[in-house]
């Protein structure tokens, strides 16, 4: 007879928040899915497009400078094909996640500024998003795989956000580490401390 797994109250606790991400990641999908979003797949806006001037001294960066010098020829600019497999867990669409860690070494301790896609991670006990993946595409871990972890950012806020829009782009600025994050919807070769998130505006 085989014994349950036993749980904790950390893990269920994060299992209830991971649980509420996906709750708030939903709604989202469904507007996508209905023409009122962007289309899952759709990349994410150019930092060159936007009208908002750059903040401080943060270096704006494009996804592509995220990629060592040499690869940046394969660069993804949209996923591949959907599998609909909505939160998958084990064997599901972080284990579809094509690997490769290689970085940009030069960026390790800047202060950049990068427009994204947020995943939520982590919420904290008033529903604000504490964690996030920051991802080239929309619906990236949750309705198409991740795209490699070197085109992924794993984020933190101290305060936590509110998000106004869970299919909006957003601009997020901070200090920059070549550290990687693994979680169960996919892996990051850069993490990043948050100071500054906006919504993008064309």
């Amino acid at each position: 007879m085989q014994t349950p797994a036993r749980t904790t109250p950390n893990s269920r606790t994060r299992a209830l928040r991971l649980a509420a991400a996906a709750a708030l990641l939903a709604p989202a999908l469904v507007l996508a899915q209905a023409g009122s979003a962007p289309k899952v797949g759709t990349p994410a806006p150019k930092a060159s497009q936007s009208s908002q001037p750059a903040a401080g001294k943060a270096a704006t960066l494009e996804w592509e400078e995220l990629l060592p010098e040499d690869e940046r020829r394969n660069f993804m600019a949209g996923p591949p094909p959907a599998t609909h497999d909505y939160l998958s867990g084990e064997g599901g669409l972080a284990a579809q996640q094509p690997m490769n860690f290689n970085v940009n070494k030069a960026l390790e301790g800047r202060n950049v500024r990068i427009p994204g896609f947020i995943v939520p991670l982590e919420l904290d006990a008033q529903g604000k998003v504490t964690e996030f993946f920051l991802v080239p595409y929309f619906g990236a871990c949750i309705h198409v795989p991740p795209p490699p972890p070197n085109q992924m950012l794993f984020v933190t806020v101290d305060k936590g956000i509110q998000l106004d829009s869970m299919y909006a782009a957003y601009w997020v600025t901070g200090k920059l580490s070549t550290k990687t994050k693994q979680t169960r919807l996919g892996a990051a070769a850069y993490t990043l401390r948050a100071s500054e998130l906006e919504e993008y505006k064309y």
